[in-house]
């Protein structure tokens, strides 16, 4: 039985790396006593797959995994049984159950299905004057472009159509964007890279201060609208 399962990397482990944050989910179900999957031959691996990695510095709290377990297990139980396991810095926040149903077509894994995400995004401003008014008039900028880099290489790429909405306020000495980007494999932009790209064409971020990012939540679009993973999979059963 496949479940989806929403969990939030907190603020205190945002520096932990994917593959120890993978080891420690991986510890935390085999405490739970939760009956897991393995793969089959000489080096089993455990059913389990992460929607979408999270760069270190960045923290969550609506991140999701696919796990795949021997038999039927409540929704309840399984985050029940997590959560009394897990160690301090991961959170589970919900399961889904993704029965395979006869006839219809398999849903897609969380990592395949994402295709935006939202992050809060706060940077410390080294000057407050006419901020929002200075970024207003970034925002009318046609192209946003950036040097990414790649393993094939670097290429200047326009990130501006990859943003599908955002929302900006200054707060105390923080300037801070709610956004909404393209995310996934067949398009995706860092929040990384937005900020990079935002601090090197404005001159009121304090580019020597650590930028504050949090993934919000993860999505698919469903009938041109933005669905949350546990709402997607949740209406599909």
């Amino acid at each position: 039985m496949r479940y989806l399962i929403k969990y939030a990397k907190n603020s205190d482990i945002k520096f932990i790396s994917h593959l120890d944050l993978m080891r420690t989910i991986q510890r935390t179900i085999r405490r739970a006593e939760i009956p897991v999957e393995f793969s089959k031959g000489f080096n089993p691996h455990m059913s389990l797959s992460i929607g979408q990695p999270l760069a270190v510095g960045v923290y969550s709290e609506g991140d999701y995994l696919d796990l795949v377990l021997l038999e039927e297990v409540s929704e309840e139980e399984i985050i029940k049984k997590l959560n009394e396991n897990a160690p301090s810095g991961i959170t589970f926040l919900e399961a889904v159950a993704v029965p395979r149903i006869e006839g219809q077509k398999k849903l897609p894994q969380a990592m395949a299905a994402i295709e935006a995400a939202s992050y809060t995004i706060k940077f410390v401003c080294s000057n407050t004057n006419n901020i929002e008014e200075k970024f207003s008039q970034l925002l009318k900028n046609e192209k946003w472009e950036i040097l990414k880099k790649s393993k094939s290489g670097e290429k200047l790429v326009n990130i501006k159509p990859q943003i599908k909405e955002i929302k900006y306020w200054l707060k105390d000495e923080q300037f801070i964007l709610q956004v909404l980007v393209s995310c996934g494999s067949k398009e995706n932009l860092s929040p990384q890279l937005l900020s990079e790209y935002i601090i090197n064409n404005t001159d009121f971020m304090d580019k020597d201060k650590f930028v504050d990012i949090k993934r919000k939540e993860m999505y698919i679009i469903k009938n041109k609208k933005y669905v949350s993973l546990a709402d997607y999979f949740r209406e599909s059963k």
